[in-house]
């Protein structure tokens, strides 16, 4: 009779955990991702990709709807690298997943051309980018330029430098304090009008400055003497522009700049070159080591929070591509010698 019991007791016990395993939650399970060999991703017409001994790696943040299960496992032994996020906290207010899916694909594709100029030009090609300025899609209610800004406002200067680009737009906003006053320049109807705007921090983006605004590149477009073919599938968002460009350098000089091993990282680009903030650092170094990856190069700015996955691999904190180059060729003398 005992035995009856116990096993009632155990099969019940499996109906729970199957039951809560889903169950969804209003969470998402912020985890360790995908680390992916850019080779098998980016070819550069008339490079040297079949040279290279290593590669490198672009990483990115597994992203799933929690369910109760994951609720309480995170909260009872809180592993590296698993977070717990609102969907409210990842998503710009009022705008749907979808939409917020086809923005993050958008910054993708000019993440692409960002990286292709600034290895090109690296490479020492002429580069022509063509931007008609930074066009407001949406101006959140959080935003102290509601009312002020319209979606259709193209913004063509940000504290009196020329923004033709919108990845230009958020670079000079995200060097400002939160609580700053930003001066735009704004075309409306052929009108040229000047707006002051206080930055804030928004929820999905903390400790980031912001004004509020979700924009996009007007007609945007590159002259490229060297063409480029991408196959980044479902992948979205701009942290990866700083591999992508540094795979495309690559594959343009005829030594490799791997030493044959696996490098990963991680970071915006923009046309200066500078190696943006990202989001999920963590997650990012462990799907790296998971995958190998002997070194791993961030945005300086990350530097602190990539501690926190206490890993004995070496990180490589930059500000510029030019700084990671410069690591990489100097690895290579010491190799070398």
């Amino acid at each position: 009779m005992n035995k009856d019991k116990l096993t009632k007791g155990i099969g019940i016990l499996i109906i729970i955990f199957i039951i809560i395993n889903f169950i969804p939650t209003s969470y998402y399970l912020m985890s360790p991702g995908l680390a992916k060999e850019l080779s098998s991703i980016i070819t550069v017409e008339g490079g040297y990709k079949d040279q290279i001994e290593g590669s490198f790696l672009l990483t990115a943040v597994g992203s799933q709807k929690a369910t109760v299960w994951d609720y309480i496992y995170l909260k009872a032994f809180n592993p590296a690298g698993y977070e717990l996020e609102l969907l409210t906290d990842q998503l710009p207010e009022n705008i749907n997943m979808e939409r917020y899916l086809q923005m993050m694909a958008d910054l993708m594709e000019e993440s692409k051309l960002t990286a292709e100029a600034v290895a090109l030009q690296k490479n020492g090609y002429d580069i022509q980018v063509h931007g008609g300025g930074v066009e407001i899609i949406e101006v959140l209610e959080s935003s102290a330029a509601y009312n002020r800004l319209k979606s259709g406002d193209t913004i063509v200067e940000v504290d009196g430098q020329k923004t033709e680009l919108a990845s230009e737009a958020v670079d000079i906003i995200r060097k400002r304090e939160i609580g700053d006053e930003v001066k735009l320049a704004v075309m409306r109807n052929n009108n040229k009008i000047t707006i002051n705007v206080e930055t804030i921090e928004l929820a999905e983006d903390p400790g980031k400055a912001s004004i509020g605004i979700l924009i996009t590149t007007k007609n945007l477009s590159y002259d490229f003497p060297v063409k480029v073919e991408y196959k980044t599938g479902n992948i979205v968002g701009p942290s990866a522009g700083g591999m992508f460009a540094l795979e495309i350098y690559n594959q343009l000089v005829k030594e490799d700049l791997t030493m044959g091993k696996k490098i990963a990282g991680t970071g915006t680009i923009n046309l200066k070159g500078e190696i943006g903030e990202i989001d999920g650092v963590v997650q990012k170094i462990l799907a790296a080591k998971k995958a190998g990856a002997e070194i791993f190069i961030l945005p300086i700015k990350n530097q602190e929070e990539a501690k926190k996955a206490n890993l004995n691999m070496k990180l490589v904190p930059v500000r510029t591509f030019d700084d990671v180059i410069d690591y990489l060729n100097k690895q290579k003398l010491k190799t070398a010698a």
